[in-house]
């Protein structure tokens, strides 16, 4: 009995235990048809990983930026400004992208005495490294940004510094095509690298020319996002400023080059020809008086100081080119004296062989002269004449009348180095040499006067702007070797014309020598690429593969 038990529940079970079939074709099929369908659907997932990065690449900025400062980010406003940005744009970095950082080092060192030490680890090229991330964002963050690199080394090069008077390497160039007057022109602002970076000046003094100490520097800040923005900023901007050449009391034709000038950096200028001046417009921002060769009359330059007041208003600029030959104008001397200008009879003529251009004793260098009026305006031309100097030759004797008087106030703003000038009588020939009888003294090259008042709480100030020669509008002495002069008359322009010279400010980005400062960089970027686009689709495709060889080996 009990063996039946058993038999009937281990020995029967036991012999009717068999192996399970074997799959069939069909079934085979239909389980290969499985793993092909899953392999098919990796592939296409990782197609679409390969394109959705390749889309976000054009369109969406990729670089990680992990530095505990934001390094390489751009500021939030700054995004939401370029992503809004509705005109074409055209950057230009005037060196190529691959010599960006060693040609940038190239003009600290040779043109500014500057070196890039900082205490980070990505080496001495940290923050020109860092300009060139943030260039790239630009590029990502519109559709109407262009940026391109060009080689200033290629013959080609020619066509943009023959357009644009100064510009030099690795200087960035923005553009913008716009309708001025009923022409078209390029709007344009060019970045130099004092533009860019901020210069601490180093403690120690390394020798002198033309009596100005030379310094050392090292950069220590990078203001490329502010710099540029603002560059963008003024280059789409519909505001122009309206210029009004008075030609008919001054040398005709010496001011067609000037002129040009003026236009290519967004002016609109206008030629005054009636022989008396009875009205001058209120939109007209900037007056120009150039090498007169007649008087004016009283009631002229009462048209031109009612002008300057703009009804208490204010912010009006006169510029005023003297020539040392110029017949005598007691009206016009008159009234510039009345703003602490005074043009005497004579050439300027440098006694001393150190400070002689081309070895021509009227031709005169003019260095910053110490600034110290609180006048943002002309605090601003300090910055421009601080490591240069300015050179123009048949200058008159230009002397500041007054420091303050009033509310009117003059400052110098370039002077001759020291005390070795003395003025040339004009009847005399170039053979003439200056004995002792003949005072030397330092003369002024360019001499700023402004007026100001407060109306409603607001300072308003208009300016009457002095060079002691026309040869600082002549294409010759602000060509690419006079940099400081195209700097300084184009500045003048647009400070006492009230063009936007603001612009817009972010925080100054600082290298700082903390940990997790590395970067994705450009190269980061292609090794990110490279996951996405080669490592993750193929890798996919292979486990897509394992799959069906293990399935269809069961």
């Amino acid at each position: 009995m009990f063996k039946k038990v058993l038999n009937k529940i281990f020995g029967k079970k036991a012999e009717t235990k068999e192996k399970a079939p074997k799959l069939t074709n069909k079934a085979k099929l239909k389980q290969g048809g499985y793993a092909i369908a899953l392999t098919a659907i990796v592939v296409a997932v990782a197609v679409a990983v390969n394109l959705l990065f390749a889309i976000l690449a054009e369109r969406v900025n990729l670089d990680i930026d992990i530095s505990l400062t934001g390094d390489n980010t751009l500021s939030e406003e700054n995004v939401k400004f370029i992503k809004e940005l509705d005109e074409k744009v055209t950057i230009t970095v005037c060196v190529t992208r691959e010599d960006f950082s060693t040609g940038s080092e190239y003009v600290a060192q040779n043109y500014h005495s500057a070196t890039d030490a900082t205490g980070s680890n990505d080496g001495v090229y940290a923050y020109y490294e860092q300009s060139l991330n943030l260039l790239d964002l630009y590029d990502v963050y519109s559709d109407n940004i262009t940026l391109k690199f060009v080689d200033p080394y290629d013959p080609s090069f020619s066509e943009i510094t023959n357009k644009y008077t100064g510009v030099s390497l690795a200087d960035i160039i923005v553009e913008c095509e716009k309708e001025i007057g009923g022409e078209s022109y390029t709007k344009n602002e060019i970045l130099s690298f004092d533009d860019i970076y901020y210069l601490t000046e180093d403690d120690n003094s390394y020798g002198s020319m033309f009596g100005s100490s030379y310094k050392s520097y090292t950069v220590s800040g990078n203001k490329l996002e502010s710099a540029l923005t603002s560059a963008i900023f003024k280059a789409t901007s519909n505001e122009t400023q309206k210029v009004l050449v008075l030609e008919n009391h001054c040398k005709k034709g010496n001011l067609t080059d000037y002129i040009e000038f003026l236009k290519q950096n967004n002016f609109d200028v206008e030629i005054f020809s009636d022989y008396n001046v009875t009205e001058i417009s209120a939109d007209v921002d900037l007056v120009i008086i150039c090498e007169p060769t007649e008087d004016f009359a009283a009631v002229e330059l009462d048209v031109i100081d009612e002008w300057l007041k703009n009804g208490e208003k204010r912010g009006k600029g006169l510029m005023f080119f003297a020539d040392a030959t110029a017949p005598e104008t007691p009206n016009l001397a008159a009234y510039l004296e009345e703003w602490g200008i005074a043009v005497e009879p004579g050439i300027l003529y440098e006694t001393s062989e150190n400070y002689q251009v081309f070895g021509d004793p009227t031709v005169n260098y003019f260095i910053p002269a110490t600034i110290e009026s609180e006048d943002e305006i002309t605090k601003h031309y300090a910055d421009i004449m601080k490591e240069g100097y300015t050179v123009a030759g048949g200058n008159a004797p230009l002397l500041q009348v007054f420091q303050e008087e009033g509310i009117r106030i003059t400052t110098p703003i370039a002077v001759t180095p020291e005390d070795t000038v003395v003025v040339k009588p004009l009847s005399e020939n170039s053979e003439w040499k200056p004995d002792g009888s003949y005072d030397t003294n330092q003369y002024i090259g360019v001499l700023m006067a402004s007026e100001s008042t407060y109306v409603d709480n607001v300072l308003c100030t208009s300016y009457v702007c002095a060079f002691s020669s026309r040869d600082f509008v002549d294409p010759y002495w602000f060509s690419t070797g006079y940099d400081v002069n195209s700097e300084l008359i184009l500045n003048s322009a647009k400070h006492i014309s009230g063009a936007d010279t603001e612009g817009i400010s972010f925080t100054m980005k600082k290298m700082s020598d903390t940990s997790f400062t590395d970067v994705v960089t450009r190269d980061s970027i292609m090794v990110m690429m490279a996951i996405f686009q080669w490592i993750l689709p193929i890798g996919l495709i292979l486990v897509g593969v394992v799959v069906f060889i293990r399935r269809a080996r069961r």
